[in-house]
Formats: C-alpha cells, structure tokens, sequence
C-alpha cells in the first residue's frame, strides 16, 4: 500500500495529467481490498466523487472507474452515496462520454447492492437514466445498466419504476 501514500494525494494535487494518471493507477490498485481501505483512509472517496464532477474527461472517467472498484465493499458504498456520489454518478452516466457512461453505470450496479443506495439512485433519477443506457447504450453501458437495474428491482417501489420507465422490455430485448 506504499504507493497509495504518494498517489492520493497526487491525484488530489497534481498537474491535470498527474490527476488523471494518478486516479488511473488507484482504479487498478482498488481492486485488492486492502488498497481499497488505504485508499479510503487517505480521503479516496471524497476526491473521486469531486473529479467524477469537476475533473477533465479523462479524470471523470478514471475517477468512476476507481469509485466502482471502491464500491464493491458495503462501507464504501454507503460513503460513495453520503459524499454525494449518486446524484454525481447519474449525472455522468446521463451526460458523460461513452467511457464515462460505462463506468459510471458500473459505480451505480455496485451502489444498487445496498438497500439505501437502491432508494438514493431512484430519487436521483437513476432509473430513467439506466433504462435509456440498457437500451440504447454501447455493450458495456448495456451490461452495468442491466446489472444495476437487476440490484435496483430489489426494491418494490423500484421495480414499479423500473416497469414504468420501460424497463422490463428494455431488459426482455437484451435477454
């Protein structure tokens, strides 16, 4: 975890190409969980829902690529949605470039596995914009979006929304 000392604030600091290096290099480096917790301590989560906003392009879409991997754990999940991630995450994956849409469907499929990330992501609007991806996005914004409508339908009211958003025939073409 060495390296993660000197990268977060890299990412934090750096010049615009440091940044986007920076946030590229802990989104592989987020894979292994105990990156991810070092990560975390060193204020990962709070930068990364910044440059998933304010960031250039690439930084936007590296920075979503770290959050999804960060995600996966339930603690971070919860800190991704209280930083303000999923308004930012809908946002991206509405308006992103194709890059950032897929990464960011998948920050939301992992967020979706909590049960009040699930209500988070529908009160943004996250549905509409996962259907619209599911049926009309390139194949890896169809994937995470069909995932992340799956972890969403958990919830009943979501699964009402998801029906009336389009969704179940959206998801029945991509079967």
């Amino acid at each position: 975890a060495g390296g993660i000392e000197v990268l977060v604030p890299l990412a934090r600091d750096g010049s615009e190409r440091q940044k986007e290096f920076a946030a590229a290099a802990l989104r592989n480096l987020a894979y292994s969980d105990d990156n991810k917790a070092a990560i975390v301590a060193g204020g990962g989560i709070e930068l990364f829902v910044a440059m998933a906003r304010d960031g250039t392009e690439a930084q936007k879409e590296n920075a979503a690529g770290t959050l999804a991997n960060l995600a996966i754990n339930d603690e971070n999940s919860v800190a991704i949605a209280a930083a303000g991630g999923v308004e930012v995450l809908v946002s991206l994956a509405r308006d992103g470039t194709k890059g950032q849409k897929v990464r960011a469907a998948g920050v939301l499929r992992n967020l979706a596995m909590n049960d009040d990330n699930r209500v988070a992501i529908a009160a943004a609007g996250g549905i509409e914009v996962l259907v619209s991806l599911a049926r009309d996005g390139n194949e890896g914004q169809k994937e995470n979006a069909a995932v992340a409508l799956w972890n969403l339908s958990i919830n009943d009211d979501n699964s009402v929304a998801i029906a009336a958003a389009g969704g179940v025939e959206v998801l029945v073409s991509l079967a």
